[in-house]
């Protein structure tokens, strides 16, 4: 794999790490940070191109923000970059999800709440 390439994966991977990280707010938010990023900062994508990927990943299902991360990278870089940009992209709300459960679990909230649900408390 030649220098410049991992300079590419690099980059991809910083930028969706990050978005992943600080962007909250749902996929509206996430595909706006997204925007600035790759079309205005970085300039990886033209707006127009931009928005034809948001309009044909408003086709299918699933979560636009991700599809969008996921191609833009793909884009980029090829198969190893929608790797690395799905994986980074969706790897900080894992961690973030994974560490409050733990917590939960930690404090014993888990068993008052498998109590409560066969009571129909929770419904």
């Amino acid at each position: 794999m030649s220098v410049s390439r991992l300079v590419e994966l690099r980059q991809i991977a910083s930028v969706f790490l990050k978005l992943g990280a600080i962007g909250f707010g749902g996929p509206a938010a996430h595909i706006a940070m997204m925007e600035e990023e790759v079309v205005v900062r970085r300039r990886w994508l033209t707006r127009e191109h931009f928005l034809d990927l948001l309009g044909a990943t408003n086709l299918i299902p699933g979560p636009n923000s991700t599809e969008m991360a996921i191609h833009v990278s793909y884009l980029r870089a090829g198969w190893a970059g929608l790797a690395i940009g799905g994986c980074c992209f969706i790897l900080p709300a894992v961690l973030i999800t994974l560490a409050f459960a733990c917590e939960t679990l930690a404090r014993g909230a888990q068993g008052a709440l498998v109590r409560a649900v066969p009571q129909g408390e929770y419904t």
